[in-house]
């Protein structure tokens, strides 16, 4: 099985969980719900899947009063709560563990007013599934799998920089490519600027 293939086996998975809770349709009851990140990409290497939420009127108590349900399913062993919204996140984060098989999946849920600005992860979406192509998919997830086998943690989002706008291919080049590059979060990539080349 190659990463394509295991990427797509984690991503039935993730789908599972989430019609298993019912997250969107939960999270559709407070605002408009997107899948983002890896799961959107169909990018997983480890088990995490990530939700943004959009409210005219973001109040956490009453997403918190549906997600508390959730604490009476059998694979659900955590659920946490933070407010950030006095921080550059400038939201509201929940955390669901969901364990099955002995593997824990990671769930971060966010919750936004939606007058927010700046980057979120929900606008990367398009542009990825865009640009992606078989062979930058199998680069990201290549990558992803070795820093994952060295130990070596780096946030998703400079893996997707350095393969689709700088062309890296393979681990090494990337470890040579961070050598040179700020790799510090929050990061803010801009990917429109590669579609005016």
């Amino acid at each position: 099985m190659n990463s394509l293939e295991r990427a797509a086996k984690r991503k039935q998975q993730a789908e599972k969980i989430l019609n298993e809770l019912k997250l969107i349709e939960r999270w559709d009851t407070v605002g408009n719900c997107f899948i983002a990140g890896a799961a959107a990409y169909d990018l997983i290497v480890t088990p995490d899947i990530d939700l943004e939420t959009f409210s005219e009127l973001p109040n956490p108590q009453t997403i918190m009063n549906e997600l508390a349900l959730l604490t009476q399913h059998k694979n659900v062993i955590e659920l946490k709560y933070r407010d950030y919204t006095g921080t550059d996140f400038n939201g509201h984060y929940f955390k669901l563990i969901y364990k099955a098989d002995e593997i824990e999946w990671n769930i971060d849920m966010w919750l936004f007013s939606s007058e927010r600005s700046g980057a979120l992860s929900k606008d990367l979406v398009p542009f990825m599934k865009e640009n992606l192509t078989e062979e930058s998919r199998r680069a990201i997830l290549d990558i992803k799998e070795a820093l994952l086998e060295l130990n070596e943690k780096y946030s998703s989002i400079f893996i997707y920089q350095a393969v689709l706008e700088f062309g890296i291919r393979h681990i090494d080049d990337f470890l040579e490519w961070a050598k040179n590059h700020n790799t510090a979060v929050p990061f803010h990539w801009q990917p429109k600027l590669l579609n005016s080349r």
